[in-house]
């Protein structure tokens, strides 16, 4: 989903919610801790298989292998939340929050002919700025007027950043061959996310707030700016490229052990030649799965 198609969303639900009358509710903010936890999708699954092939690689040359690559983690995050009143317990719900996560390692990897060594560095940062818009309906209970069971549903717009560092170096005798890779994609994700809650009332201005969240959103046409610095000891020649990349992921053979390993990776093209790719299969675009089922507590300030 691209940016124009977002703006077009957002002005929709602006003139929908203010061409309707306003009752005598007073605007109110919430703020919100919740427990959203995020999977890594393609980007931890990449990870994993990268150390699979790491430690098969040391299976097959009888070598040492220390350290490993580490998958991304997400924890819970806050939110802020605008509601502004509509009709009849119908509200218009804006609200934003903000996550980021990174993870780096390394690996060393010598040789059972204790002539070669290898050395890997690895480091992945996402940040995401999630936005809801979207409508919610709140009913006081007639037994218990401070008590209130509140549903919405809406929109989840997410504007995304990813970012990956990569070092390698082999050494064989007294040369070093190096590769270093980097690379940023930037994306948007949109989604549809609903809620249920309670809200209570603890005093005329202040309400406590517990809420049940599922969003459904899955970011994917990641593109940004690459760069690639590969030296070869050899010939002593230094070879830079850069440009444009789109983020693809597949599964390609070794053609040591004739496994399949999962791979995250830029290209400037679609790495669907058979000439230039023989053994890759299940190429589709690389993706960040923002889907998440969430508890919230909060307060909600009322004005």
């Amino acid at each position: 989903m691209n940016r124009v198609k977002i703006h077009i969303v957002l002005w929709t639900v602006f003139l929908i919610a203010f061409s309707l009358p306003l009752s005598g509710e007073t605007i109110s903010f919430k703020f919100s801790y919740s427990t959203a936890s995020i999977s890594g999708g393609d980007i931890n699954t990449w990870i994993d298989s990268y150390n699979a092939r790491w430690k098969d690689w040391q299976s097959n040359e009888q070598g040492q292998l220390d350290g490993q690559f580490n998958p991304l983690k997400y924890g819970p995050k806050y939110e802020v939340e605008l509601r502004i009143p509509i009709i009849f317990g119908l509200a218009l719900n804006l609200c934003g929050s903000h996550f980021s996560n990174s993870s780096e390692g390394t690996v060393t990897f010598l040789h059972g002919t204790m002539d070669q060594t290898e050395n890997g560095y690895l480091k992945n940062k996402i940040k995401g700025i999630p936005i809801k818009i979207g409508f919610s309906y709140s009913y006081s209970l007639p037994f218990l007027e401070n008590l209130h069971v509140c549903a919405g549903i809406g929109r989840h717009i997410t504007f995304l950043k990813y970012n990956v560092h990569e070092n390698y170096e082999l050494s064989i005798s007294n040369f070093t061959y190096t590769l270093k890779k980097d690379n940023s994609y930037n994306s948007e994700a949109l989604g549809v996310y609903v809620n249920f809650g309670l809200e209570y009332d603890v005093i005329r201005f202040i309400a406590v707030v517990v809420e049940a969240e599922k969003v459904w959103s899955q970011a994917d046409g990641l593109k940004g700016p690459f760069e690639t610095d590969f030296y070869d000891p050899f010939s002593s020649e230094r070879t830079i490229e850069s440009g444009k990349a789109s983020l693809y992921f597949y599964e390609d053979q070794e053609n040591w052990n004739n496994k399949y390993y999962s791979y995250l990776a830029g290209h400037k093209k679609r790495p669907d030649d058979p000439q230039e790719y023989p053994h890759i299969r299940n190429l589709r675009q690389g993706e960040v799965d923002l889907g998440t089922f969430s508890f919230k507590i909060g307060i909600r300030f009322k004005f």
